[in-house]
């Protein structure tokens, strides 16, 4: 199977960002930057993912992770943000929360988006008028891709590129324009406007929705089958498990696909 047929799957390619709550600085100080990139790194054999790429800016953090496993991303990412955020606040003698949320990701479903999001992460810092061009930032993937050395191997640029040619003019090569839509909070905004419009459909609250074995599998083919958002949005909305919302789509799926199910003409 190719490359490009696996991002099309549930279970593949995720952009993910981790923001400072009320955006605050979280990241600012240097030492807090390589906090973070120790505790990515550390835990990365841990839990079933591949750590593409990253780019750690002063209030918040992108990442491109592969995951066999939808649920092994939300575990890594909630180990490596819990441990970062106890350390934080023992750092700086305070107590509460330090991320926005948990954190937020896309699902990228085709070569394109995936290459598109390569390039906006990288180019974070020079937009932000950090560094003139990418490689000069230190704490981003951008100089690992040119050296192929940390994280970045021929399996990497494989998995991402399908070749190990000019793959970084591949990536660079997109219009500046074409990077400048991508937006985790507004996709969030859009998926909250479809649960609300969900909810007041169908006469309905979170928490029947949740207790409800029917109810929870018609929410989540709506969301997640129909509207093609992710598991773990709905997982982190109604505040369970991600593999209870990965068990209900595998199901839905299941019956989808049943011959016993199909209309006879």
């Amino acid at each position: 199977m190719n490359r490009e047929a696996r991002c099309i799957h549930e279970n593949g390619f995720f952009h993910v960002m981790v923001q400072g709550i009320n955006k605050k600085y979280i990241f600012e100080k240097n030492i807090d930057k390589e906090e973070y990139l120790s505790l990515m790194l550390r835990y990365i054999k841990k839990f079933k993912i591949t750590l593409l790429a990253y780019c750690i800016m002063d209030n918040h953090a992108h990442l491109l992770i592969y995951a066999e496993e939808v649920y092994e991303m939300s575990k890594y990412m909630r180990v490596v943000n819990s441990i970062f955020a106890q350390n934080y606040n023992r750092a700086n003698d305070r107590v509460g929360y330090v991320f926005r949320d948990r954190f937020n990701s896309q699902y990228i479903d085709n070569r394109d988006y995936l290459l598109k999001c390569l390039k906006y992460i990288h180019m974070n810092p020079v937009k932000a008028n950090m560094v003139k061009k990418p490689e000069d930032y230190k704490y981003s993937t951008y100089s690992s891709f040119l050296k192929r050395d940390g994280i970045i191997d021929d399996n990497v640029i494989e998995l991402l590129f399908d070749n190990q040619g000019n793959y970084l003019r591949e990536m660079m090569a997109i219009p500046d324009e074409e990077i400048e839509v991508m937006d985790i909070d507004r996709e969030q905004e859009n998926f909250m406007v479809a649960v609300k419009n969900y909810i007041i459909n169908n006469g309905t609250d979170l928490k029947s929705i949740k207790e409800d074995k029917k109810m929870l599998k018609d929410f989540c083919n709506y969301l997640v089958i129909k509207k093609r958002y992710k598991q773990i949005q709905v997982a982190d909305l109604l505040n369970c498990d991600i593999k209870k919302i990965y068990y209900v789509i595998k199901k839905i799926k299941e019956t989808k696909s049943s011959p016993s199910e199909k209309v006879e003409m």
